[in-house]
This record gives structure tokens, sequence and C-alpha cells, in this order.
């Protein structure tokens, strides 16, 4: 099976941090529940297998997001990630590493990076991201991407492709 990259919004956090910064800004509780809802379906999703890694922005909502999909998905530790910061440029180096490692991994970060990572990865050069259709990267939503070139040394650029887009929005 091909790798897996799972790009994952943090879930709803409150509107404003008791300190005034918004680096410290904490899952609501309705936060919490969203993505305690939305690990449990990426864990059914992955048959139960254990999530290899998470790496998760430094910013408390997505730590605290990070903490809780590991809890629900088996996840040794979260790694914080300064790559994956609100005002951090698109991670590919970090993604690219990943791909060559080959391992799953679970990404935690901030809109709109998230959803401008996954366009990216999912872009074949010249055509746009046909393929993808989001109706807005809404919190704690999660798109599963699938490695299409599995072969890291190979020298054709990894691509990406849509598996899954796992929105919150749609449980009932």
């Amino acid at each position: 099976m091909p790798m897996q990259l799972y790009v994952m919004r943090h879930g709803p956090a409150e509107d404003r941090a008791a300190t005034g910064r918004d680096a410290d800004r904490r899952l609501t509780e309705e936060g919490r529940e969203r993505v305690r809802l939305v690990a449990a379906e990426l864990h059914r999703l992955r048959g139960g297998a254990p999530l290899p890694r998470l790496l998760a922005s430094p910013l408390a909502r997505a730590c605290e997001t990070g903490e809780i999909v590991a809890e629900v998905c088996g996840v040794p530790e979260v790694e914080v990630r300064d790559e994956l910061s609100l005002d951090a440029g698109l991670p590919l180096a970090l993604v690219a590493a990943l791909a060559r490692g080959g391992a799953d991994a679970l990404l935690v970060g901030h809109q709109p990076n998230v959803e401008h990572l996954v366009r990216t990865l999912v872009d074949a050069p010249g055509q746009g991201a046909t393929g993808l259709v989001l109706r807005g990267f809404c919190t704690a939503l999660v798109v599963a991407l699938e490695l299409v070139a599995p072969e890291p040394a190979a020298r054709a650029q990894v691509r990406w492709r849509v598996g899954q887009i796992l929105d919150p929005r749609t449980f009932t």
C-alpha cells in the first residue's frame, strides 16, 4: 500500500486566549469533541492500525489537536515542528523527507497553509488541482493523500493523489 499523508487543520479554537496572543488560543470543548470524532473516523479508515508519525505546529490549538489524535490513533508521540506554524511557508522539504522515509504521517497545521499544501501536492504540473473539490478547509478537516510515485530514488517529482476527505461537517 502506498504511503499515506494526512493533512489536518487544527480543531475549533477559542476566539481569544487569556494572554491575548493568537499562538496561545486553545481548542474549545466543542473543538475537542470534533477532533475526537475525526480522529475516530481516521482510526477506522486505517483499519485500526496505529499512525506511525504525527507532526504539529507549535501553536497551542494545533498541539492540542495533535495530542487528541495521537491518543485515539495510537501515535507514540507528537512531533512539534516550526515548519507547520501559521507564519511558516509551505513545508515541502518536510513532506519530501517524510515521503523518503515512507511511513504514514499526519500533519496538523493552519489555514490557509494546509489547503495550499494539499493543492500544491496534488497539482499536476501545469494542470491545476483539477480533481480536488473542497467546500472550504474547515477546522478538523483531514485530507488523506496517497503517494503516487513510491520510488523516492526516482528523478521524477513525487506526486500525491487525494484518497479521501474526512469532513466533520458530514458526520452525524
